[in-house]
């Protein structure tokens, strides 16, 4: 069974919403009303609607943050030339699929790695306390370097492992981002007592990744102030996570770039980048006890545990005869209606479970991480109909990434959205009134 790596940040967006009637002028009365703004309304055929008040909802008050709290290690500063045993043992290669500060595309999804008893060197190449680490030597050159010490360059999970230790944490220090654990020159240590990781970038001897266009670039990892990724300036509390993956070309020479040295059978395990997918595809396979087992295990929807079921194909007919739509002719415009979960990935390495369904007295529209090899779930955002199961309809329009729509019918007044916030790295559910 996987555990997920607590982190320092859940975001969630946890709306209730009571609807109106498709032909009424607005609203239910004001104190049954969550936070709104208004905005023009748009349908998934790009045509422009009337002006439409967007329920935004109301977020439940702040708690603290469940982060399970680590204790920061303590080591001596190692001697000059001084290796760690690193023993075998299993970590979670990556990041939690709901940690914002993630890069959704190249970190991996908390996956189980074994890994091999290996050395490593406790410090930065040249491994000596009293010496400043090597910097502005290529990839070719520290492999060299390693070797004539009779080692080689450290793989990239070898780097992760330890870092991250037996116990998963987010950083050397922790699951808090401690920038004090990263002001000494050598930084503090890891759990296994390896030092300087979060003070330079890098060099591994691993490659970005499989495909044709990643066996070119060399996975690096650290930190360095004032670098971006992608064009993506990364704070310190994102690019010194132990999961952070930079990549460069094996030529680079950078004032920033140093490397470390590692002894022992090189561990073959590598992260890799997702192949490029469909943003949007049926689950054609779910069962309902499937369906009802997932809700069931998102703890933020406990208020739908009591019946929660997926609604039907006469359903999604009735959401369509409700203004008299044509199913066939908009499928043939690419406007596609579905009653089961849709895989939807806004942004390739972000893959969410989109559903709508109903409970003994309630509608709901959720959208969840997927994990696990499509056997764990992660509670991202969600929107319950209190007290009115009325049928509802995931609509997508085909080339059109960026949103999945709901709705109780087609071209009406009410619905919504679940729109991907790039900037926060979030997914709202939006509920037009």
């Amino acid at each position: 069974m996987m555990r997920r790596l607590p982190v320092l940040l859940l975001l969630c967006c946890c709306c209730t919403a009571r609807p109106a009637d498709d032909n009424a002028d607005g609203g239910p009365a004001e104190p049954d009303r969550p936070r709104s703004v208004t905005t023009a309304s748009t349908t998934p055929d790009g045509a422009p609607g009337e002006e439409n008040t967007v329920d935004i909802g109301e977020r439940p008050p702040e708690a603290p943050p469940e982060v399970e709290t680590l204790e920061r290690p303590n080591f001596p500063l190692p001697e000059a030339g001084q290796m760690i045993d690193i023993p075998a043992g299993t970590f979670l290669r990556g990041s939690a699929p709901d940690d914002v500060l993630r890069d959704q595309f190249a970190e991996n999804d908390h996956i189980p790695t074994k890994m091999t008893a290996f050395r490593m060197d406790a410090l930065l190449w040249p491994n000596d306390p009293a010496m400043e680490p090597v910097t502005g030597v290529d990839e070719v050159e520290a492999e060299r370097l390693c070797q004539s010490a009779g080692k080689r360059l450290c793989t990239e999970t070898e780097l992760e492992y330890a870092c991250k230790g037996d116990d998963n944490r987010r950083y050397i220090s922790g699951n808090l981002y401690d920038p004090s654990a990263f002001a000494e020159p050598w930084s503090s240590p890891s759990p296994f007592g390896v030092w300087g990781f979060g003070r330079l970038l890098e060099w591994t001897s691993s490659r970005w990744g499989q495909a044709p266009d990643q066996v070119d670039r060399v996975a690096v990892r650290g930190f360095a102030e004032g670098r971006d990724f992608l064009g993506t300036a990364v704070t310190p509390p994102g690019g010194r996570r132990c999961a952070k993956r930079w990549w460069f070309a094996p030529g680079s020479v950078d004032p920033q770039l140093g490397f470390r040295c590692c002894d022992g059978p090189r561990n073959t395990s590598e992260c890799f980048i997702e192949r490029a997918r469909p943003a949007h595809s049926l689950y054609t396979n779910m069962k309902p006890d499937v369906f009802a087992q997932v809700i069931r295990s998102i703890p933020e929807l406990s208020a739908i545990h009591d019946n929660p079921h997926m609604f039907s194909n006469a359903d999604i007919e009735r959401v369509l005869a409700r203004r008299g739509s044509d199913r066939k002719k908009l499928a043939k415009e690419g406007i596609h209606f579905h009653w089961k979960p849709l895989r939807w990935i806004p942004r390739q390495g972000m893959e969410l479970w989109l559903a709508v369904g109903r409970s003994n007295r309630h509608s709901f529209v959720v959208a969840l991480h997927e994990v696990a090899d499509n056997t764990r779930y992660v509670h991202e955002s969600s929107l319950i109909i209190w007290d009115n199961p009325t049928p509802l309809a995931l609509v997508y329009r085909e080339g059109h990434r960026d949103e999945v729509y709901w709705a109780p019918c087609w071209r009406c007044r009410e619905g919504g959205a679940f729109e991907y916030d790039e900037a926060k790295n979030e997914v709202i559910i939006t509920h037009r009134w």
